[in-house]
């Protein structure tokens, strides 16, 4: 029997990440984000999840997702008033440990926090600036945190949940700032 192994199981400090039952903080280092879909529609109502075909574009106002849940009153007729919708972020980013890299999920409350604006803010300043997304990712690359990591409560997900997020740079900008300081230098 190998050492290693059975160190593994009589001490809950060595178990893989996938096996935390609780959540855990650790220090890690971003390595990456996927910057290809940061956001995804919900009724601003009661925050449920919309379809959404293109979750990173406006949708013209006569096609604007609808809530089934918010639209529809109590005697199950449609309610022509539709609910609004709104933005919120889910993030995947790599983040390095001292042992491994692994790909965790953030969603608005974390993400919020290294942005420093909501997901519906952040798109707006994409429209102006196509490339925002990409830039906000090289922004974080290598930016170390602390992060509380939890199982999804979901059984279908794939990656664990960033509960919290905390900055250990002294000097840390919410992406937001860095992109908005980047854009007035370049004259746009």
């Amino acid at each position: 029997m190998n050492p290693d192994t059975s160190n593994n199981q009589t001490n809950p400090t060595k178990r893989p990440f996938a096996e935390i039952d609780k959540p855990a903080t650790i220090n890690c280092m971003v390595v990456a984000i996927d910057h290809s879909n940061l956001y995804y529609t919900v009724c601003s109502v009661c925050e449920k999840t919309l379809s959404d075909p293109s979750p990173n574009t406006h949708f013209p106002n006569s096609s604007l997702p609808f809530c089934k849940y918010c639209n529809f009153n109590n005697n199950g007729f449609f309610n022509p008033a539709p609910s609004g919708s709104k933005r919120l972020f889910r993030v995947l980013i790599s983040i390095a440990t001292d042992k491994k890299v692994v790909v965790v999920i953030m969603f608005d409350r974390a993400a919020r926090v290294l942005f420093g604006c909501s997901a519906d803010e952040f798109f707006d300043f994409a429209k102006t600036h196509p490339f925002a997304a990409a830039a906000a990712g090289r922004a974080l690359e290598g930016e170390m945190l602390k992060v509380t990591l939890s199982q999804p409560k979901n059984g279908n997900a794939r990656h664990l949940r960033v509960v919290s997020v905390l900055p250990l740079r002294t000097g840390f900008q919410p992406v937001i700032e860095t992109l908005r300081e980047l854009y007035r230098a370049k004259g746009e």
